[in-house]
């Protein structure tokens, strides 16, 4: 397989992985809406006459606390943190727990865009930043045994649950599946992948499923546990190993898309249709973007081919920097230039070229042209459109052809959102004589040229 690791390294540390400086900050955060809590419950029980207790003990839950939380474009991180009180210092009553929770980061949380919110799991507390915190609600009693028993306040009535056990079972996951590196001193084997593969992986499938703003998949805790049930080791390469996963994901799902909690047996994350739709759309997304991998397996695959491959799959400017890096332009190379010019209606006035795979809004005509080398006419040009996504899906609309003469211009109009191509091909005497792509990126929020 065409090797991009050092790409895919690069694109890991740079922008997928969280980094110190942004994880300090979150867990700054965290530990500052503690502070609160336990302010806000002592306010609250002066104002009410009694003592409200705060809580004993304060455990980090979810990818924070596995280290699998990803940069975030839009600032939409999730801090989840079990809060542990003793039986006495709480409400009898579930939902009166998580009442009490938000009532007390309520005295403390006044200047909130949006106020602390009593949710079904955890109380949470929203930032206008786009991110939020998550307080799991939980009490720990001692039984008749003298065993000490903790219970999580979710839905209507306390459930026994251990707050670190999805965290203590994914690190155990890390440890045993990841290739070991004491192979390489006391065997002799070769591995040359840093530790903990396996957690890289699960970043790397979070941050596909986290590619498209239009796509709604499944949340970290589905992911991870799948990735963990499929994960297919390398010991030389990170790219090798997540190829081979994905596809054994799809694998997965095309056989099954019930998800198991893995530390509650005969639980499972799909059990209400939301969940099931969600997996099913992480199956159907596979199935449309991994075929785009196949590329790297061919003999002739260049460094802009695979490069193109893995944008691809994560759908991110880094990857379409490297490849115009790594080659000035397609078209050059295939001595066909196409222009892209943008017009504000069909076959009208022309007022801004078009740069080759760079973001437009919803709702401009384009004109293309082709501009071949060493063609003489007569020629035809066969223009293909291959748009990408859901919206485009649902409207019947993911590929069409038309065949102009030669310098006939060729008009669309960006209407879905994704990464859509368009494929030139001059066609003399039957036989395809050049070929070049342009690339147009349309994204939700992108609203002004």
């Amino acid at each position: 397989m065409f090797d991009v690791s050092k790409n895919l390294n690069t694109f890991y540390e740079n922008h997928v992985r969280l980094g110190a400086k942004l994880r300090n900050d979150l867990g700054g955060y965290r530990d500052l809406n503690l502070q609160r809590l336990t302010d806000g419950l002592k306010a609250l029980g002066e104002k009410k006459g009694v003592v409200c207790g705060t809580f004993a003990d304060s455990k980090n839950q979810g990818s924070y606390a596995m280290h699998t939380l990803n940069q975030c474009e839009h600032t939409d991180y999730d801090i989840d943190v079990a809060v542990i009180f003793e039986k006495d210092d709480l409400p009898d009553g579930a939902a009166d727990a998580r009442a009490r929770v938000r009532d007390a980061l309520l005295e403390k949380c006044s200047n909130f865009t949006k106020e602390p919110e009593a949710r079904k799991n955890a109380v949470t507390i929203w930032y206008a930043d786009g991110y939020h915190i998550d307080f799991a609600v939980y009490r720990r009693r001692t039984d008749w045994l003298g065993t000490t028993v903790i219970e999580h306040a979710g839905g209507d009535e306390w459930a026994e649950r251990d707050p670190m056990a999805y965290t203590d079972w994914f690190t155990r996951q890390v440890d045993s599946q990841s290739p070991p590196t004491f192979l390489q001193t006391v065997l002799g084997s070769s591995v040359s992948v840093p530790k903990g593969q396996l957690r890289r992986i699960v970043r790397f499938v979070k941050a596909f499923a986290r590619s498209r703003s239009a796509w709604v998949l499944p949340g970290g805790i589905v992911i991870t546990s799948l990735v963990c049930e499929v994960y297919k080791p390398h010991t030389s390469r990170d790219d090798i190993a997540l190829v081979d996963t994905l596809k054994a994901l799809l694998v997965r799902l095309k056989g099954s898309i019930e998800v198991e909690n893995p530390v509650q047996p005969g639980v499972y994350f799909t059990a209400s249709d939301r969940r099931r739709g969600e997996v099913e759309r992480l199956r159907d997304a596979l199935e449309e973007k991994l075929p785009s991998l196949e590329v790297l397996y061919e003999a002739g695959c260049t460094l802009k081919q695979a490069l193109g491959a893995w944008d691809a799959i994560f759908w991110h400017d880094y990857w379409s920097s490297a490849r115009k890096a790594a080659a000035s332009s397609v078209v050059a190379a295939a001595g066909l230039a196409i222009e892209c010019w943008l017009a504000k209606k069909s076959e009208g006035a022309v007022y801004k070229q078009h740069i080759n795979d760079s973001f437009l809004p919803k709702g401009i005509h384009l004109r293309f042209t082709a501009k071949p080398e060493g063609v003489a006419p007569p020629y035809n040009v066969r223009w293909s459109v291959r748009n990408e996504g859901h919206e485009a899906q649902e409207a019947g609309q993911l590929t069409h052809d038309k065949m102009k003469g030669a310098g006939e211009p060729y008009w669309t109009s960006t209407a879905f959102r994704g990464r859509h191509k368009m494929i030139c091909e001059i066609v003399k005497d039957g036989v395809i004589v050049r070929r070049a792509e342009h690339f147009v990126r349309i994204a939700p929020g992108r609203r002004f040229l």
